[in-house]
């Protein structure tokens, strides 16, 4: 056993530093077993996937031992909500013990992406504007005000004020627009001040989508900064990362993007080269363009992705399609040409003239349709247009990440092979930067990666095949804990009145339990429909809150749901009823009594007609490959899994699951009732409404008191 190893079971194990420091706390040999392999890993280097079912404590799991390694740490996480979670609760807490126990303290900082931070220039940019046109009412004084306040330009002190989306465009950057090194705000800038600090911190804490981003953005120019900083990288609720990996590898071209060049070019070129172009005109020139490309797709539905196979998308006229590209390019080639002659007068104009270039070289790669590795698809939302060219994998543009993480004489081999392969040198150092000689180490934990012993679903998406793969079950006794239910007497789960009849059935049963349920739908048009019943029919009982997805802000909402579950001297059990889409089917954690039985209205299988789905789906037949068996078998089971591990998230839940497919109970849907935890199933109605009264009595329950008592800390 390493040194690393010995610290780490000496504060995890019993009678360790964290029994010592917390009254509730309880070793845990799954925690443990978890914590002893990222050590491992830590010091020899290497890849790591850790399936961590729920209730093991992954986040001390890996927090414990990158604390201790001494070398520079990277925690990526899938929300902002959970980097918040880390550096406000988590971290503090290990700080703590590890002041006392090991006189270590590491430095935490942390980076969201530059979206999030108040952009000093452009917000100059947007008080001009308001003096020059006398409006009132406008929000930017309020924000100029703030600003000379703030410390960090986090937007989220403005609260609902930066809702407004115009808003935040007009006061942050993108990575289109921002001048860098070039902009005269450039020394006060929030968001290179908060880069710099999380380059200089023992521990950054980021999310996938701006690690991803960082990784896009410096494929041009070497390592990405974030990476070259650290040694060790964890990624926390890791599930995500290939389909995170997708977008920021795949190419994205928007009818937006020319409206804010528009919008960009007419203040930038009146305030810096008036009289030398008519930037109104150029301007007025990009908005025709984006409203011909709004046009041509005006018949498309809302918010859907649409198959883009062949030289127009499907559901557009070719006529007008043809003469909206035709808008698009040639005004971009007309600001571009415009532009040439005045990049010089300021670094404004010069950002201009890269952004038209960046966005018409997008424009060329999208016409091709020769990679069958990609799927072009189109989108129409109420900001407009979206073209999009996504990659089926994110593991080809990863792995000379992943070979960082190899001892330095398998990784000679490797950029040898690169070497040989595409005649240049890799940018990466085996040696992780300045961390001294010893390789990478790259953690993946998260409580659902895969559907068998070897996590495929997880590892070859992202070209993990060499990583050390473990499966550590939950410490939950589900059998106890736990009853699954497939009401099969319903309509067929695609039947249109399937979700109607669903909710109607259920409503006797949350009225016996207060509340105290998650219902979750596999599409909004569901959602709806379930809302619609459940407010006539619960409208006489005032004990029981709806809340729909969309109605508040998700923290509110979890905040409410947890706030509102009480029992009355009367007897009376109050709560809330949630329903919900995709958004809560993993991330949302209500431990105790507030949360009862969760609601899956469906089998959640991919969308056959997405475009991304349908054309993977053709791609792997072309491969000779089942489709249904190897993809959309195996995405319905990892949904499925997230969706009910909603229900149990302490030792003393308890809870039932409700599926309200009819396939699961036949076929293939014993195989995936295999891949939810060990519940005990409900063979009648008779034993549903046996239960339902065991869970409205409590006679299974202890207080929400006494069990959050009994949680552990991590």
């Amino acid at each position: 056993m390493g040194a690393l190893e010995a610290d780490v079971r000496s504060l995890l194990g019993e009678g360790g530093a964290l029994a010592q420091s917390y009254e509730n706390f309880r070793p845990r040999q799954e925690q443990l077993e978890m914590a002893q392999a990222i050590a491992e890993t830590i010091d020899a280097g290497g890849c790591l996937v850790v399936e961590a079912g729920t209730g093991i404590g992954k986040t001390f799991a890996y927090l414990i031992p990158a604390l201790l390694s001494g070398g520079r740490v990277l925690i990526s996480t899938a929300t902002k909500a959970l980097q918040d979670q880390l550096v406000n609760r988590d971290l503090p807490r290990l700080q703590e013990v590890l002041a006392r126990h090991r006189a270590v303290h590491r430095r935490v900082a942390l980076l969201k992406g530059r979206a999030n931070y108040l952009c000093l220039h452009r917000l100059d940019q947007a008080v001009e504007g308001v003096l020059e046109s006398g409006v009132l009412g406008s929000p930017i004084p309020v924000v100029r005000a703030w600003a000379q306040s703030t410390r960090n330009g986090d937007l989220a002190e403005l609260g609902e004020l930066v809702a407004d989306g115009h808003l935040q465009a007009q006061i942050s950057s993108t990575r289109d627009n921002c001048l860098r090194g070039e902009c005269p705000r450039y020394h006060d800038c929030h968001v290179f001040r908060a880069r710099r600090q999380a380059m200089a911190a023992d521990v950054a804490v980021v999310n996938h989508h701006l690690f991803f981003a960082d990784l896009a953005g410096a494929s041009e120019g070497g390592e990405s900064d974030l990476l070259a900083h650290a040694r060790v990288v964890i990624f926390d609720e890791a599930h995500s990362l290939n389909s995170v990996g997708q977008q920021a590898f795949g190419l994205e071209f928007s009818s937006r993007q020319l409206v804010a060049l528009a919008h960009d070019l007419q203040h930038s070129g009146t305030q810096e080269a008036q009289g030398m172009r008519d930037w109104t005109a150029l301007a007025m020139e990009l908005l025709d363009a984006a409203r011909a490309l709004a046009e041509a797709c005006a018949a498309l539905p809302d918010n859907g992705r649409v198959a883009w196979q062949d030289e127009t998308p499907d559901g557009v006229p070719i006529a007008k399609w043809k003469r909206a590209w035709e808008a698009v390019t040639g005004s971009l080639r007309a600001t571009l040409a415009e532009l040439d002659a005045v990049t010089a007068a300021s670094p404004d104009l010069l950002r201009l003239h890269q952004r038209a270039v960046v966005m018409l070289q997008a424009l060329m790669a999208l016409s091709s349709i020769e990679d069958v590795s990609r799927v072009r698809w189109l989108s129409r939302t109420r900001d407009g247009v979206h073209l999009s060219q996504t990659p089926f994998r994110a593991g080809p543009d990863l792995q000379r990440i992943w070979a960082t993480a190899q001892p330095r004489e398998k990784a000679d081999e490797e950029e040898s092979a690169w070497e040989d392969e595409e005649g240049e040198q890799d940018d990466l150092q085996p040696d992780g930067g300045s961390e001294g000689h010893k390789p990478r180490a790259f953690i993946f934990t998260s409580a659902t990666l895969g559907t068998n012993e070897a996590l495929d679903w997880f590892t070859a998406p992202l070209a993990l095949s060499d990583a050390r793969v473990m499966r550590i079950a939950s410490p939950f006794d589900y059998a106890s804990q736990a009853t699954l239910f497939i009401p099969e007497h319903l309509p067929s789960a695609n039947d249109l009145q399937h979700g109607a009849q669903l909710a109607d059935w259920l409503v006797d049963s949350l009225v016996r339990l207060g509340g105290r349920t998650l219902f979750l739908t596999t599409s909004l048009r569901a959602m709806d429909e379930v809302a619609r019943v459940l407010r006539e029919r619960l409208v006489n009982a005032p004990q029981i809150e709806l809340l729909v997805q969309g109605d508040m802000p998700s923290s509110r909402i979890a905040e409410r749901f947890l706030a509102s579950a009480r029992s009355g001297e009367s007897g009376i059990r109050s709560g809330c009823v949630l329903v919900a889409s995709h958004t809560y089917w993993q991330g949302f954690d209500v431990p105790g009594d507030a949360l009862q039985m969760v609601v899956i209205d469906k089998l959640p299988f991919p969308v056959p007609t997405d475009p991304l789905v349908e054309a993977y789906e053709q791609y792997l037949v072309a491969q000779g490959r089942n489709a249904f068996k190897e993809f959309a078998l195996q995405e319905a089971a990892m949904a499925l899994r997230q969706g009910a591990g909603r229900l149990i998230r302490g030792e003393t839940d308890a809870g039932m699951l409700v599926v309200a497919d009819a396939r699961l109970a036949k076929g293939y849907g014993k195989w995936l009732q295999r891949q939810l935890p060990p519940m005990r199933r409900l063979a009648s109605e008779a034993e549903f409404q046996s239960e339902m009264e065991r869970l409205s009595e409590g006679l299974t329950r202890t207080s929400t008191t006494d069990r959050s008592s009994s949680q552990s800390p991590t």
